[in-house]
């Protein structure tokens, strides 16, 4: 890789941004269905974690939206939209996002079974994945918000995943929050739809907060730090905001909730460890993934001002160097390389997806919070070390190849272009 930092950081910034937009509304795009003779199209607002119907060797099929890769990508538009660098084509899709994302509650699986033979003849090879019939039929009102991903045409997924999940619900609160606040929705109807969603969510959060789930990795059964701080942090901000409309019972509740997450949160904190650990033990939960990077997504993706947490919080510190240093001695792509130096990060210990390479958002995560904590060097030294791995056309796979560097699992992924984007977005802030 050749040429300064800065101008790459521009030219990935242009790349990014236009693959982002790609990944929104990609309504001109189509794929088989899972059902035989089935052509799906995503609808306007959906967001596909990544946006390539057609897939390549040894790539995972990511044409799905789902609920928050769907808020990361979106709260990166956000990011966009605040810099003053939003093309103007990119300026509909908040309002197409939040009419999408307020349909899906339309989603109801016993209708499904009304209208489908269950199980449905799907191609050969999905047939095994198949959801139970039961599990189908379970899929109405407020489930339908925990069921982790559809169709980009807005239609039930057909196939088994890792549900429930209650994170997306509270990232969409904090994507929805965002909009709101930075005046990306300038027409009443779509303000008042996204308030709509935004206190649907909410809801959704103050239902579900002591309710075990998936992790956002999509592995495990139990309570997960991530999912616990997006609570916190969409109840937090969303109680002031029911205040102001008007409901002060439901801010009251809300805060209430938070609070006892925050309590939860502490308990996270391994005192004779020094770090955050991102689940607690129980029902599915195994100690080795203690340590992992999902604590720094959560740090940054809940974006408290100030406080435990927060970037500013010493144990989120202590956890991110035991973070730098267990990568920096277990993945042999950063052979020689101090923490100072810019490491590159994995999820956790004895990650065998795609062998556990390095996790591009986890990555770039890592500038970001350094970044945020005005440490711009540091930074720097991450983003200068990853850009020698990266391909010269600017698309960011999922992960790269642990000893080689080279593009593992998905080649173009949203998520990993939003990671960029809001990266780049506080190191232009400083």
């Amino acid at each position: 890789m050749t040429g300064s930092l800065d101008a790459w950081i521009d030219r990935q910034f242009a790349v990014s941004t236009d693959r982002l937009l790609a990944a929104v509304s990609a309504t001109r795009l189509s794929r088989p269905g899972p059902r035989l003779g089935e052509t799906m199209v995503p609808a306007p607002g959906s967001v596909l974690a990544a946006p390539k119907p057609v897939l390549g060797p040894d790539e995972p099929d990511y044409f799905f939206h789902w609920y928050r890769d769907a808020a990361v990508t979106m709260g990166a538009l956000v990011a966009l939209h605040r810099m003053g660098r939003l093309p103007e084509p990119g300026r509909g899709r908040f309002a197409e996002s939040v009419a999408f994302d307020w349909r899906l509650r339309r989603i109801d699986g016993p209708a499904v079974l009304t209208r489908v033979a269950w199980p449905p003849a799907t191609i050969p090879f999905l047939q095994p994945h198949v959801r139970p019939r039961e599990e189908v039929a379970a899929v109405q009102g407020s489930a339908v918000a925990a069921d982790v991903r559809c169709n980009p045409d807005g239609s039930l997924d057909l196939l088994r995943w890792s549900r429930p999940q209650h994170d997306g619900p509270a990232m969409r609160a904090l994507t929805t929050m965002r909009m709101l606040d930075s005046l990306a929705l300038p027409i009443e109807r779509d303000q008042q739809r996204a308030a709509k969603l935004l206190r649907s969510d909410l809801h959704f959060c103050l239902a579900r907060h002591a309710v075990p789930c998936f992790d956002p990795w999509e592995e495990e059964l139990g309570h997960h730090f991530y999912t616990r701080l997006v609570q916190h942090a969409a109840l937090r901000r969303g109680a002031p905001w029911a205040e102001a409309a008007g409901h002060p019972r439901l801010a009251a509740r809300f805060a209430a909730a938070a609070e006892a997450l925050a309590e939860a949160l502490a308990g996270h904190w391994l005192e004779a460890d020094g770090y955050y650990r991102s689940r607690m033990p129980g029902t599915t939960v195994t100690a080795a993934k203690s340590l992992d990077s999902v604590v720094l997504l959560a740090v940054l993706h809940a974006g408290l001002p100030a406080g435990r947490f927060s970037v500013a919080d010493p144990r989120v510190a202590a956890t991110v160097a035991r973070l730098e240093a267990f990568f920096a001695g277990s993945m042999p792509v950063n052979a020689g390389r101090a923490p100072a130096d810019g490491v590159a990060l994995g999820r956790y210990e004895g990650d065998t997806y795609f062998d556990g390479g390095a996790f591009l958002p986890c990555c770039f995560a890592l500038a970001e919070y350094r970044y945020r904590r005005s440490e711009r060097a540091r930074g720097d030294a991450v983003l200068d070390f990853l850009r020698r791995f990266l391909p010269e056309s600017g698309l960011l796979p999922e992960q790269l190849d642990r000893a080689s560097g080279a593009p593992r699992s998905a080649r173009d992924l949203a998520w990993s272009h939003a990671a960029f984007v809001t990266a780049a977005a506080a190191r232009a802030a400083l």
